[in-house]
Formats: structure tokens, sequence, C-alpha cells
């Protein structure tokens, strides 16, 4: 391209392989010189509308995806497809915006019930031996996520709105029903820009949280709360984005939990996360993490909790289906650490409890479409603790399928 900058077959291949690739400035910019060279390329401003659509400038892909459905003599497959992202482009532009995510997959785990690996654990500080089905059991499962959200905006400079985002998880294991976990968040509150005419891409967002957990298809707790996110651009290559949030844990006893109500209590948390673009193709994050739950009845349910974690994803061109989009490999592994206020005297009145968690995850994503995505899931979750009832190994593999609307 460099050494032939005016021929528009270059120009074109290379702005195809960028996209592919995931430098999207790149293939935008190879694609505006192909405009300076020739303005009546209805193509070309048909993908350049695409692009500043997955770059979520709207307002800039509404002209050029408007200039080509004005163009003449135009290719019904370039018309239909302007047609649609022209649509999807109203629809972001819009004070009301709404939009999600769905994926459905099948699991198996080494652990499903993540009991413990030996037999012999403690009980009132003696050695007690579990049954067969208390140890960890493998399983098969499907694995359902629902997230919907919505985002209101205020018609204000600064570009404030009112965020809402609904998560709704539920797994269903084959045989180990002990292993069925279902959950419900709500998370709703304003994001508005702190500063104006300088540092604008700094937001502060308070919000009200509401959630719920059931274990074995029996409620574990509903939860209810408040938080403060702050997201800021570093750089142009660096974010940063920082939640504190509380909650109260309201745990009932039930059949299936019948000493649940010691859980109940007040839990503190943040977590900071700092991502960062190496290269159109490579992205890299690191998180740390603190954690306090103050339990109200007992105090051996007290704990504190410190994690550190990061990853990378890398980017590249579709070696298969050629869709044009690209495919990414992420990992991520993380680190935590609990100590517990005291000994639990049904576990072990001498010892004091502490874990020390390792978990790493592997994922491969290939997108069908823009909105339609395979993924396939390798997960490693150790536990090591201070007292053997706690200490399990559990090894995963998912695939499924993710659908964005």
């Amino acid at each position: 391209m460099l050494a032939h900058p005016a021929d528009l077959d270059v120009l074109f291949k290379f702005a195809s392989l960028a996209s592919k690739t995931g430098d999207l400035e790149g293939a935008v910019s190879a694609l505006e010189r192909m405009l300076l060279i020739n303005g009546d390329l209805p193509r070309v401003r048909l993908e350049l509308g695409v692009l500043y659509y997955r770059l979520g400038s709207y307002e800039v892909a509404r002209t050029y995806l408007d200039s080509a459905l004005k163009s003449p003599n135009l290719p019904p497959d370039v018309r239909s497809r302007a047609e649609q992202f022209m649509t999807q482009v109203q629809n972001q532009q819009k004070s009301s915006q709404f939009s999600g995510e769905a994926f459905f997959g099948w699991r198996y785990q080494s652990n499903a019930n993540l009991g413990p690996a030996s037999a012999n654990v403690q009980l009132f500080g003696q050695v007690a031996n579990l049954s067969q089905n208390s140890l960890g059991s493998p399983d098969w499962g499907v694995v359902s996520t629902v997230q919907l959200r919505h985002r209101y905006d205020l018609g204000r400079q600064d570009n404030s709105a009112i965020e809402t985002q609904l998560t709704a998880y539920a797994n269903r294991q084959f045989t180990v029903q002990s292993g069925n976990v279902s959950l419900l968040d709500l998370i709703s509150g304003p994001r508005f820009q702190v500063f104006n005419g300088i540092f604008e891409d700094v937001t502060l967002k308070p919000f009200g949280a509401f959630g719920a957990i059931w274990v074995n298809d029996t409620p574990y707790y509903p939860s209810y709360g408040a938080g403060l996110e702050e997201s800021v651009l570093l750089s142009d290559r660096l974010r940063n984005t920082t939640t504190f949030v509380f909650r109260k844990h309201d745990n009932q006893n039930t059949w299936y939990l019948p000493t649940n109500v010691q859980l109940r209590g007040m839990e503190y948390s943040g977590n900071s996360n700092f991502q960062f673009q190496l290269s159109p193709m490579v992205s890299v994050y690191g998180i740390g993490s603190a954690q306090r739950f103050q339990a109200e009845q007992v105090q051996w349910q007290s704990y504190m909790l410190w994690g550190l974690g990061g990853g990378m994803s890398f980017k590249f061109a579709d070696p298969v289906l050629k869709t044009g989009l690209a495919w990414t490999i992420s990992l991520a592994v993380t680190e935590q650490w609990w100590t517990y206020d005291a000994p639990d005297p049904t576990v072990d009145p001498n010892t004091m409890r502490t874990q020390n968690d390792m978990i790493a995850n592997v994922v491969l994503s290939v997108p069908f479409d823009d909105r339609t995505t395979f993924s396939l899931t390798g997960s490693r979750f150790t536990r090591a603790a201070s007292l053997p009832n706690y200490a399990f190994e559990n090894n995963s593999f998912m695939f499924g399928v993710s659908y964005r609307f």
C-alpha cells in the first residue's frame, strides 16, 4: 500500500485485511483515502458506515450510509445491507436504547458439586468420614445466561444517561442436582461526566443493586444495596474502571440449608480494572479486588477476601468461515485469598479457616456474523484450604452459542 498509495485495489485489500484482524481504524483510513481518489464508490461508503457503526460513531456512520443509499444504480445487495445498518444506527441514536445478549451452552465439570477430594474431613475438631455422595462428582449440565441493557439519554451536553442492566443466569445439572444455581441481578443508575471541557472521558455512575440467588432450586439469599462506578480514559489505549458496592445478604433457613441464617450479613466490595490496547489485535488487562463480609450472628462466617488477576485477548483473521470477522482467543488467571475472623466450632474450634483460590480460563470465540458467536471455554478452579472440608479441584469444559440483539 505504501508503494502504491493510489491503487484502489491495493487500498481495498488492505482495508479488508485490517478489518478482519480488528484494526478498524486502519481500515477506515484506507477506505477514506479511496474516496479521496474516487468519490463515486457507494460500496466503499457502505463499508465506512459499517466500520464507524462498529466503532460507536453513529452520526458519522449515518452520514456514510445515507450517501451510499442516495447513489444511483445501487446494487440490490449493497442497498439491503446499507438499509439494515441504517436501521441499527437509528436505533442507537434514540433516547431510549435497548440491547442485550443471550447464551446457551453445555458444560462438563469434573467436580460439579465442588465437593472435597478426600473423605477425611474435620467435625468438632475430630476426623470424620464423608459418604461417597458428598465427595466431588463429575457431571454434565446446561448453562444459560441473558443480559438485558437499557440506556435512556437525558439529552444533555455531557452525554448523561440512565443505565439499567439485568443479568439472569441458570445452570441445570443432569445428575448432581445440588450443583444447580440460578441468579438474578439488577443494577440501575445515572451515568454522567465529571468535568466539562477537560477530562471529558471521566464518568461516574451511582447505582442501586438488587439480586437473588438460588441453590438446588431453593432460596440462598436475596440482596440489596448500592454502589459507585468510575470510568476514566487514562490514554488513547488505557482505560480504568473502578467499582465500589455494598449489599445486604438476607439469608433465611430452608429445608436444604437449615443453618443458612448464619450467612446473613453485609458485603462490602471494591475492584479496579485496567485495560490496555497493545495493538489492534492484542489487549491486556489487570484487576485487583477486595471484599469484606460481616456476618450478623456468628463471627466464624465473617471474612476478608483479596484478589488479583489478569489476562489478554488476541484477535486473528478468520481462518475457516471467511466471514470477515476476527476470531478471538482470551486467557485469564485470578488468584484469591480468604481469611475468616474466627474458627468454626462445628468444624474445628482450634483451626482458623483460610483459603487460596486459583482460577484459570481460556476461551475461543468464533463469530458467525455480527450478532452470533460460538465459543469454547476451558477452565480450572483449585482451592487450597487450612481445613480439608473446603479444599477441592474442578476442571470444566463448555461450548455454546451467544446472540446479541
